[in-house]
């Protein structure tokens, strides 16, 4: 059986990381040869493996389709990676993918397990698919529709991604909102209304938690109408929430959904699965402007371990970008 070398970054329980060398079998013509042109960091998310704070209850549950080790040892782990066929079938031979592997400069995958990227779509844009997935699941956990006042809090990529669509809706009303008043240039190029601090008597019948900010809900539920919905798009991992339920969240009937990606949303499980409602988000990346939410500057994919040793001095606003350029 034929072999190839190959390379992947691996995070050495927490706080720690390291490249590994390794090799891969190539096994038969039904699965594909990728190599990886860029591979994208979902920053919160690997922030909180990197950082040891997955909560023990749940390192089955979080685990990534191909990750390899366990949280809170040796694992190596990734979701957003764009690579190039060199090897398998045909058909697919020379053309761009996007698939969820992990940080690895070549690998093996059957066919179906990767997605087409559409030439007119710019590969390093693709790297947001995964945001935007995100962002529709949310949607669909919340159906808003015209005439609604809906709050996001938290510029990140999927904070502006969700802004971005419920923009679309006719007659809604959207408010951003983060404490960095540097996004604001930003919200401009897409025409969204940006706050750096929610307006003392601002009411929202939808709210977006897209801040990472396990200690926010209490001051969310301040900003609600009665049977308004907050939608949670944040992991906190093993931070503590202390919310105030006998306050505004009973008297309000505040509705709480926890938009996790993994599944696709009850409201559109019946017609869309994870296959399609990853096309359907890659598609919807066919605007120029979603290029001002990726990092210019690039990681070389060598250098994985020094930018995860400096990860909490890092600001996780664009998404980062790991060029193979030289593996």
């Amino acid at each position: 059986m034929k072999k190839i070398n190959t390379q992947s970054f691996w995070i050495k329980k927490k706080n720690d990381s390291y490249i590994r060398n390794h090799s891969i079998n190539i096994s038969n013509k039904s699965e594909l040869l990728i190599q990886t042109i860029y591979s994208g960091i979902s920053y919160g998310t690997e922030k909180i493996v990197y950082t040891g704070a997955v909560p023990d209850s749940q390192k089955e549950l979080m685990r990534c389709p191909y990750q390899e080790g366990n949280f809170g040892s040796d694992v190596k782990y990734g979701y957003m990676n764009i690579g190039k066929v060199i090897d398998g079938t045909s058909n697919f031979k020379g053309k761009y993918v996007y698939t969820l592997f992990p940080h690895q400069t070549f690998y093996m995958l059957n066919k179906s397990e990767v997605t087409l990227i559409p030439k007119t779509i710019p590969l390093k844009r693709c790297l947001l698919s995964a945001n935007m997935e995100t962002a529709i699941n949310g949607m669909w956990d919340t159906l808003p529709s015209c005439g609604d006042k809906i709050l996001v809090v938290g510029s990140g990529v999927v904070g502006f991604l969700m802004a971005y669509l419920l923009k679309s809706i006719p007659g809604c009303e959207i408010l951003l909102v983060d404490s960095d008043s540097k996004k604001s240039k930003y919200s401009k190029i897409f025409d969204i209304n940006f706050k750096n601090k929610i307006p003392n008597n601002y009411k929202a019948n939808i709210i977006y938690e897209c801040s990472g900010n396990a200690n926010i809900l209490n001051s969310l539920s301040k900003h609600v109408k009665e049977e308004a919905t907050i939608c949670i798009l944040s992991w906190y991992g093993n931070n503590v929430s202390k919310v105030k339920f006998g306050e505004e969240f009973l008297s309000k009937r505040i509705k709480l959904i926890f938009s996790q990606v993994s599944k696709v949303s009850q409201n559109r499980n019946k017609y869309w699965d994870n296959v399609q409602r990853r096309e359907l988000a890659i598609s919807m990346l066919n605007d120029d402007r979603l290029d001002n939410l990726i990092e210019r500057k690039m990681i070389k994919f060598n250098e994985l371990p020094v930018f995860f040793s400096q990860i909490k001095k890092e600001q996780g606003f664009f998404c980062k970008v790991v060029d193979y350029g030289d593996n």
